[in-house]
């Protein structure tokens, strides 16, 4: 679900907690050794972004917020907030050139700079989280 979350209604809080769970608090979020990432420089990006990313020339970043049943992508542009609230059982990262983030036929590529490889550990703490939800929620 691809939202305009500069301003939440109780109802959009409502509904992205039901998709993804609530936010850690701050015990589980120091337990995590983090629940945020460092901002991430987004290489390209597919059409249901593209109202949102290209309204500006400059160079755009996101962050990632781990929740406990999926992930949710920041971006932020002036004064608006776009996420991006994927559950973990429909993401699919994929690593090559670029880290790309793919759900429901959108998808982010992160390129592959400094910002990534600060994130390294992050992106392997998402991954081992999905890899425990997918294993504790089986269909």
């Amino acid at each position: 679900m691809i939202t305009d979350s500069t301003t939440l209604s109780k109802k959009k809080i409502q509904e992205i907690n039901t998709i993804v769970g609530p936010a850690f608090n701050i015990w589980d979020s120091l337990k995590l050794k983090g629940v945020g990432s460092p901002k991430l420089h987004i290489q390209s990006f597919s059409p249901g972004f593209k109202t949102f990313i290209e309204q500006n020339n400059s160079l755009s970043y996101c962050n990632i917020e781990l929740r406990p049943k999926g992930i949710i992508i920041h971006q932020n542009k002036r004064a608006t907030r776009l996420s991006w609230v994927i559950p973990f059982y429909r993401l699919s990262i994929f690593h090559s050139d670029v880290l790309s983030f793919h759900c429901n036929g959108e998808y982010l590529k992160i390129k592959k700079d400094f910002h990534l490889e600060k994130s390294r550990t992050y992106i392997n703490k998402i991954i081992s989280h999905k890899a425990l939800y997918s294993s504790e929620n089986t269909y």
